[in-house]
């Protein structure tokens, strides 16, 4: 084999320095500036992609405060809302309850008058029939007729007595 044989050693040195210089040069002007253009190009997409993104970021941010800011307020205007409904259910609540108050305080003394009347008519009725009864028991043991009025005074004497204690 030629490529061992040390008489072709320098002409091998030779075609090796002539061939790797002109590989070496269609690399640095040819392969090596379409491969850096192509990095260079790919760095700036790269760039270009972190800084869309930062951006995005920010607004996503922005937005998110913005969102967080509405939520909050919502959440404000709902508690007053509430406080304020809260507040008039109080308010009709307490109106119904003292017109409610007034109103049975109304009934209770229409009731009372009721009641007084009903208690004189019914010691009116007593009465009558005491004075009646009184007549006729005082009739029987006698043996006679007993004035009505004298009945009534006596019946009137004992009931003032009555309720006097």
């Amino acid at each position: 084999m030629p490529q061992f044989d040390p008489s072709w050693f320098v002409s091998q040195i030779v075609w090796l320095v002539l061939v790797f210089g002109a590989l070496y040069w269609v690399m640095v002007k040819r392969a090596l500036p379409k491969v850096a253009k192509a990095l260079e190009a790919r760095a700036e997409r790269i760039q270009g992609d972190l800084d869309r993104a930062a951006k995005l970021q920010r607004d996503a941010e922005i937005t998110a405060e913005t969102y967080e800011a509405a939520i909050a307020k919502a959440r404000d205007e709902a508690r007053e809302i509430i406080r304020a409904a809260q507040a008039a259910t109080v308010a009709d609540l307490s109106a119904r309850q003292d017109v409610l108050s007034k109103a049975l305080a109304a009934q209770a003394i229409a009731a009372e008058g009721r009641i007084a009347e009903a208690s004189r008519n019914a010691m009116a009725s007593v009465r009558e029939i005491a004075v009646g009864a009184a007549q006729a028991a005082a009739g029987h043991l006698i043996g006679g007729n007993v004035d009505e009025a004298k009945a009534a005074t006596a019946v009137d004497g004992i009931l003032n007595r009555q309720t006097t204690h």
